[in-house]
């Protein structure tokens, strides 16, 4: 009799965590379908002041070798230029000291405003001294949430949320591994945006019963190159396969692939799941090598976005609050709003929206 209650208990008990098992992998189905649908409808700001021509602002890039980064500043001069402004990309080198150098060179120049994608917790006294000269701070992925943040003297930050997008990411692996993935989860925790986000992962990966995140890897951005090849190798072979990689930029992937494919590994032995949406994430998913999904960024927004922002705190107007929500990029939708160009560009129309605000013709 006990026997058999024990076996009655441990049944119950075992079909209770498979309900459960099979209840996330059905939740994140249906998030899924939301993070990987059409971004047609326009969510931002439905006024703004006119801009005053002559303005002269800064965007400090975080690093110009970074896709993204270099990105956001090339489409920073294009709306700038619709508003008769003047604006200055200064390298930040992947690196605080650069970062802080770039800084100094901003206020120099006697910018009316500086944007920047590096991390602003690095950079307190430059950042300290522009606000005292009433040079309002923009950034884009310099902290760990979007918004204002009075904290960092930033006057908003511009980005998708990145606890939202770990948890796109996290959802496609439980999805695509019937909620049974083994998952080492990648990122680099000198930007608060990257703890953020990969920690944001860990948490959702952790709800699965079934899954398991067998490690959680930190490692400074600026040494991925020399690091992400024998890392991604080494994980193989102390976790085997099949196993999911998650990693806060597509930049680290770039050096992850060509490991795996010198070693012979085989594409669907490990799965790559990215985030920002650099060009070579869309060429990864759409060829099917290694990289399997991406949480893209509207780069181009998110720079039309910043101008819109440091106009506001020039004129002494709040910010926007405007949170543009995550895009999953998968081989389904990899041609979709922009992907035929190898990005994500919205199809909401963003560009005739700022310029209708700002009253300047396209």
């Amino acid at each position: 009799m006990k026997v058999t209650l024990l076996a009655t208990v441990v049944a119950v008990f075992g079909m209770a965590g498979s309900v459960a098992a099979q209840d996330i992998v059905e939740e994140a189905k249906k998030d899924l379908v939301i993070y990987a649908g059409p971004q047609t409808d326009w969510r931002g700001p439905t006024s703004s002041p006119k801009p005053e021509a002559g303005k002269k602002i800064a965007y400090i890039s975080n690093d110009e070798n970074n896709d993204a980064s270099r990105a956001w500043g090339v489409a920073i001069q294009e709306a700038g230029s619709k508003i008769g402004w003047e604006v200055t990309i200064i390298d930040g080198k992947a690196t605080p000291v650069g970062w802080i150098n770039a800084f100094n060179q901003a206020i120099a120049l006697g910018v009316d405003g500086i944007v920047t994608s590096a991390d602003a917790a690095s950079l307190q006294e430059p950042i300290g001294e522009a606000v005292a000269k009433n040079i309002p701070i923009v950034g884009i992925h310099a902290a760990a949430l979007p918004g204002p943040n009075e904290e960092l003297h930033l006057f908003t930050n511009i980005q998708q949320d990145p606890r939202e997008i770990g948890k796109a990411q996290a959802d496609w692996v439980i999805v695509d591994s019937g909620g049974k993935g083994k998952v080492v989860v990648t990122s680099h925790n000198e930007f608060a945006i990257a703890e953020a986000k990969s920690r944001a992962t860990e948490a959702r990966i952790k709800e699965c019963p079934d899954c398991e995140v067998v490690e959680y890897v930190s490692s400074p951005i600026a040494e991925v190159a020399q690091r992400q090849p024998q890392l991604v190798i080494s994980w193989i072979q102390k976790y085997g396969t099949p196993l999911y990689v998650t990693a806060v930029a597509d930049y680290t992937l770039d050096f992850q692939v060509p490991a795996l494919r010198s070693a012979g590994v085989e594409a669907g032995d490990i799965k790559l799941v990215g985030a920002d949406g650099q060009r070579s994430a869309y060429e990864r998913i759409r060829s099917g090598e290694f990289q399997a999904v991406t949480v893209s960024e509207p780069v181009e927004m998110q720079a039309y976005q910043a101008v819109d922002e440091i106009n506001r705190a020039i004129q002494g107007e709040a910010p926007s609050d405007f949170v543009q929500a995550p895009y999953l990029v998968t081989p389904d939708n990899v041609d979709a709003e922009g992907g035929d160009q190898n990005a994500f560009v919205p199809t909401n129309d963003y560009k005739a929206k700022y310029l209708e605000l700002w009253g300047v013709e396209g």
